[in-house]
């Protein structure tokens, strides 16, 4: 997809005698937000833009219009102009690439706090995503499309109030309108946002509220008992697709903490989660789950086919964000020889590495030591031993925190590939250090350097978060179909109640297997793929 927006503050210094300008207002701040769609369609999005930072701004913000632009004061001393352009074609067909441009002005030259002027860019940026947008995504993702043709007559959710845990990428849209188009009723749906810097993460926001979604915060620890609330009014149960266990858990929290919270987990059908994290939450857990979890997390079909997407990711970010280092012939260390971290250690060797690997279960380090790589039952040990350049931590758990520190001997880059950040326990990381944490001197300034007692530094990627998230869409929408697909394939037997409570691997894997998933996924890419029989709008 094409860049969301760029900001650009440039407040004008004072100078001695100027004239102020003709309408006595000096630019704070310009930033535009683009839009795919018809020409003709500038004005009226440009108009629904206005309207938004109006309502934020509350009754006394007047839009008006001056000199072929939209005016309004959005607070005192803060005046916002607005108007679209278009980009020049040499061809006539196809939509345009329209630019909604914003400009913050003030009268003075004292610029408004940062955080006044970022809220009001982050509205203006929340403009929903246009019909050939929401085309162009949904012809990225034939997989889903196939899954909603085969399932959407009987509108197996119809009766659900379903509850997101998302990443703001362009194919959650796509999975919106497909669990709308399977019966869910959009305006009790529920999407919590994992705060990661994605491209079009705004563009996402808006459109799922435009379309009537709520949107919380992942981490607000109330999102899931107000939604049970919600969907108890509506009279529909509660169904999750959950990516890194917050849903489960939490309500298992709330019937233990407050037995009267019980019953909120009794009015939930079940859970679909796809991320190993979500799986550890619950594990020792599972006979209090009193509904289904449906683990894409451990099914065949995400450990055998997506899991190389993520390495991939991982490994081209990793060494992007590191400074300009020869890797060839450097040690590496990969804690987690599972799914994903088998394909990293394999990419990093391929790249001419020397590569170490720790696991806690004794099996999948047997595999690795029979693999070829540097193998040992005690991670500090292998630490010191092999004294990597760059670490990558798959386990989905904490990996590495002061044993592990104190055995670096030589400067070392951390690479978190688990959901959120967990995989580095960085407040023992910050309180081991001999020096309180900077941007690295060589590093991108998201990333952190800790310099340890003894003098060595420990540079955490990305700031310790995973680094196929880093500033980038992670996987693409070609890759991220497949999983999604099978999100939807899970939550449709969830709410037909075709599993007892509890975590049953066997079960989700069965129902995938049977579905024609993977059919559907052979014929589209296997050695005689052939255009998908099914269109955009999956019909």
């Amino acid at each position: 997809m094409d860049r969301e927006f760029n900001t650009v503050t440039t407040v004008r210094p004072p100078v001695p005698h100027a004239p102020w300008p003709a309408d006595g207002l000096v630019s704070f701040t310009a930033t535009a937000v683009e839009v795919t769609a018809d020409a003709a369609d500038g004005p009226r999005l440009l108009r629904a833009a206005a309207r938004r930072l109006c309502a934020a701004a509350g009754p006394d913000a007047v839009l008006g219009h001056a000199g072929g632009e939209l005016t309004a004061r959005l607070e005192p001393g803060l005046h916002a102009s607005m108007f679209v352009s278009t980009d020049m074609r040499h061809d006539t067909a196809g939509p345009s690439l329209l630019r909604l441009n914003l400009r913050l002005s003030g009268r003075g030259t004292t610029e408004p706090p940062a955080a006044s002027l970022d809220r009001w860019a982050d509205i203006w940026h929340r403009q929903a995503l246009s019909a050939p947008e929401t085309d162009r995504v949904a012809g990225e993702l034939p997989l889903m499309n196939a899954a909603v043709a085969r399932l959407r007559r009987a509108k197996p959710l119809a009766g659900s109030a379903v509850l997101v845990t998302g990443h703001f990428l362009t194919d959650l849209v796509h999975l919106v309108r497909c669990l709308a188009e399977l019966g869910a009723p959009l305006d009790a749906m529920t999407v919590l946002r994992k705060d990661y810097a994605y491209q079009w993460r705004h563009r996402v926001h808006g459109h799922l509220e435009e379309q009537g979604v709520r949107v919380v915060d992942a981490t607000d620890p109330r999102a899931v008992a107000e939604h049970t609330a919600r969907a108890r009014r509506r009279g529909l149960r509660c169904l999750a697709l959950d990516d890194g266990g917050y849903v489960a858990p939490a309500l298992l929290d709330q019937a233990r903490t407050r037995p009267c919270a019980g019953a909120d987990a009794g009015e939930w059908t079940g859970v679909v989660e796809q991320t190993m994290s979500g799986i550890y939450k619950l594990r020792g857990r599972e006979a209090e789950l009193p509904f289904p979890v449906f683990s894409v997390a451990q099914s065949r079909l995400k450990g055998r086919i997506e899991s190389y997407w993520i390495a991939e990711k991982a490994v081209a970010t990793a060494l992007e964000l590191l400074p300009a280092l020869k890797t060839e012939g450097q040690p590496a260390l990969v804690i987690g020889h599972g799914n994903v971290g088998a394909h990293i250690a394999a990419l990093l060797t391929q790249r001419r590495m020397r590569v170490a690997v720790h696991d806690a279960d004794i099996l999948q380090l047997i595999n690795a030591h029979e693999s070829g790589y540097v193998t040992s039952r005690d991670l500090s040990t292998l630490l010191t031993r092999h004294e990597p350049l760059l670490v990558f931590g798959a386990t989905g758990r904490t990996s590495m925190s002061t044993r592990e520190f104190e055995a670096l001997r030589r400067p070392a880059y951390l690479a978190s590939v688990s959901s959120r950040d967990i995989e580095f326990d960085l407040p023992a990381l910050e309180a081991l250090a001999a020096r309180d944490r900077t941007s690295g001197p060589q590093a991108r300034p998201s990333s952190r350097t800790h310099t340890l007692p003894g003098g060595v530094d420990v540079t955490v990627l990305a700031g310790g978060r995973p680094v196929n998230f880093h500033e980038t869409d992670s996987i693409s929408n070609l890759h991220s179909d497949l999983v999604y697909a099978g999100m939807l394939t899970g939550a449709c037997a969830v709410a037909a109640g075709q599993a007892p409570p509890g975590l049953d691997p066997a079960w989700a894997d069965a129902v995938l297997e049977e579905s024609g998933l993977l059919q559907d996924y052979y014929e589209l890419y296997g050695p005689t793929a052939t255009a998908p029989p099914w269109d955009v709008r999956g019909r």
